[in-house]
């Protein structure tokens, strides 16, 4: 590998946020890419769909996808880690083994993801109980292109990975940008002008990622011409095994959340289609907490994954502290947003008022979880750095299977507000439980300092 972004020396502040804003503007590219594909399906009312049954329809979908980034989070975080702790202990050589052996997983999990997407849709949406037809022919519109070409989605988050490992953010950055940038154009191309509709919305996505993809490897080659990439004859069992030892529980953690949502997204059905398209929307507009709180925990994870490789201890909790301090005031500021103006943001998607005055109490409501959630978000990018994976994994899926007994009880009086506080509740719970964790971690390592320079 040429290229790499050591950030084991220098301000720590300076080299964090250096390292968090190309990864935050590629994470900020990415939430317009999700929030362009839902501003342009909320407009298919003009080429004569039903614009709410649509978003609606796409919103069922994105279950599936998100599932999907579960699984790709399995070699992604464990590719990002292990590289990364390769890169603070100058073992450059073994760069070039996680690289191979992180994409060869990629591809693995991504063309067995594709073919049981393709062979199971009808199963999938069986789950949610869908009684409009209309939703369900929308969803057989979109389904099929997204998942039959969602391996790609694997193998561009492969190349992120090894980038994110080697603190190359800026080059994942204007990749994916270009990305965005292909998805801008063609979504209204492909959904409006050649009125193809949801079917047009994945035509034009898969396109994006595609050229993405094409890029992310004459890049990669063009960096690194040694390097085979996609030879089987790279393979190497120990790399694998290092790999999925870090990425298993946070993917498993990612998939649990996507089936604990599914399950919710059962309930939210049963109070109508305006609920659910409410919901949807809520969440793309909540994308600017935890898309932001997802992006600076990836910069966390590599801070301090190449600082703990280095033995750099007192860099990876003042990281955590400097984190804390930009983190915090932003989800404040979120938190007024949602919570007084939430009529204005929802008007940016549709203007169907029942919606819009769904969505209104559910951003009002799910404001007070915002700062818990960038705690979360923080927490665990400390924790995957270090290569402790399973700490937040487990507090995860605790905090998460709440929801269900909290759904249960909430809805009885609460109706559809009871699922949206069954959602603050959990958030909160394990943003308090990870503090504490993080607390006795940094309590134990200096207890054992102080007790060492006593037996000095």
């Amino acid at each position: 590998m040429k290229k790499v972004y050591n950030v084991t020396q220098g301000p720590i502040l300076e080299k964090l946020v250096l390292l968090a804003i190309p990864i935050l503007l590629t994470t900020l590219s990415q939430m317009a890419y999700n929030l362009t594909d839902i501003f342009w399906i909320g407009r298919v009312d003009s080429i004569g769909l039903s614009e709410t049954s649509a978003v609606a329809a796409v919103g069922t979908a994105s279950y599936l996808t998100w599932f999907c980034f579960g699984v790709i989070l399995i070699a992604k975080i464990g590719t990002s880690v292990r590289v990364s702790h390769a890169v603070g202990r100058d073992e450059l050589h073994k760069v070039n083994v996680y690289a191979s052996n992180g994409l060869l997983l990629q591809a693995f999990f991504g063309v067995l993801f594709s073919l049981l997407t393709l062979i199971f849709t009808k199963q999938y949406l069986a789950i949610f109980n869908i009684e409009s037809q209309t939703i369900l022919n929308y969803a057989m519109d979109y389904i099929p292109i997204i998942g039959g070409f969602i391996f790609v989605q694997f193998l561009v988050h492969g190349f992120v990975a090894i980038n994110e490992g080697l603190g190359q953010t800026k080059i994942n950055l204007w990749i994916l940008a270009a990305g965005f940038i292909f998805n801008i154009i063609l979504d209204p191309l492909f959904i409006l002008v050649f009125k193809l509709g949801l079917s047009g919305a994945a035509i034009a996505t898969v396109i994006s990622q595609i050229i993405t993809l094409i890029i992310f490897y004459i890049v990669y080659k063009k960096i690194n011409p040694e390097v085979k990439v996609f030879h089987f004859k790279n393979f190497n069992l120990e790399a694998v095994k290092k790999i999925l030892k870090i990425g298993i529980p946070v993917g498993t953690q990612s998939m649990f959340f996507t089936l604990i949502a599914i399950y919710i997204a059962r309930q939210i059905y049963l109070f109508g289609e305006e609920v659910v398209a409410a919901q949807r929307i809520g969440v793309q507009i909540e994308q600017l907490t935890w898309m932001i709180a997802s992006g600076f925990q990836t910069a966390i994870t590599v801070f301090i994954g190449q600082n703990f490789g280095a033995k750099a201890y007192d860099r990876v909790r003042k990281s955590v502290y400097y984190a804390g301090l930009i983190l915090i005031p932003y989800a404040l500021m979120i938190t007024g947003l949602l919570y007084f103006i939430p009529g204005s943001l929802m008007r940016i998607f549709l203007d169907e008022f029942a919606t819009i005055q769904h969505g209104i109490v559910y951003l009002q409501i799910i404001s007070m979880s915002q700062v818990f959630m960038i705690i979360e978000g923080i927490g665990t990018g400390f924790f995957n750095g270090i290569a402790k994976s399973y700490i937040p994994s487990i507090i995860g899926i605790v905090g998460n299977s709440l929801r269900i007994p909290l759904v249960l009880i909430l809805t009885g009086e609460l109706l559809e507000r009871g699922i949206w506080w069954s959602l603050n509740i959990s958030t909160i719970f394990k943003a308090i439980v990870i503090v504490l964790v993080f607390v006795y971690f940094f309590t134990r390592i200096e207890n054992v300092k102080v007790k060492k320079l006593v037996l000095k």
